[in-house]
């Protein structure tokens, strides 16, 4: 199971897992807050703000990546989330549906690491992966969205991914897989 692999190799300070309440907490500083309820409790949710600098590479828009990869295991299935988090969701949503489509070789290299340490039982590792754009409100104007996302909003195509869309900050851990 690649969650429980992940807790082995990351520091402690690099990701979350679910409180006894089953939720996890996604946070971007000065953007917004959201609880993900009904979480299962072998999720691990990597903060990719710790993890996405190497050193060695300039700038550029190849650095860019998302706020948070959940993974977890459903029937003996690994899936990745990625989350990019945004204040309003129509005024950036270019640029965090980018951010999403960049962080694809951040689960990649992890689960390389995976792989290298933990054998080839993990080298066959088929992910089904996802991505979500969680914005506080829909747009910039007086916007009286419910505090607890109802329902998902269509997903769009950006560049050969399929990002699930949800307003909100509080969403159902269902929600988010079940896409």
């Amino acid at each position: 199971m690649l969650s429980t692999q992940l807790r082995k190799i990351l520091a402690a300070k690099t990701f979350a897992t679910p409180r006894k309440e089953k939720k996890v907490i996604l946070r971007e500083e000065r953007v917004m807050k959201v609880e993900v309820a009904e979480v299962p409790s072998h999720l691990i949710a990597v903060d990719m703000r710790q993890i996405r600098c190497l050193s060695g590479l300039k700038s550029g828009n190849w650095m860019k990546t998302c706020d948070y990869l959940l993974v977890f295991n459903q029937r003996g299935r690994d899936y990745a989330i990625f989350v990019e988090l945004k204040n309003t969701l129509y005024g950036d949503k270019t640029e965090g549906m980018e951010q999403l489509r960049r962080s694809l070789p951040y689960l990649e290299f992890l689960c390389s690491i995976c792989e290298i340490q933990y054998g080839s039982e993990s080298a066959k590792r088929n992910i089904n992966v996802r991505y979500s754009l969680i914005g506080r409100q829909s747009n910039q104007r007086l916007d009286k969205q419910p505090v607890r996302a109802r329902n998902p909003l269509p997903s769009e195509n950006h560049n050969g991914i399929s990002v699930d869309m949800f307003v909100g900050e509080r969403i159902n851990f269902s929600d988010l897989s079940k896409r």
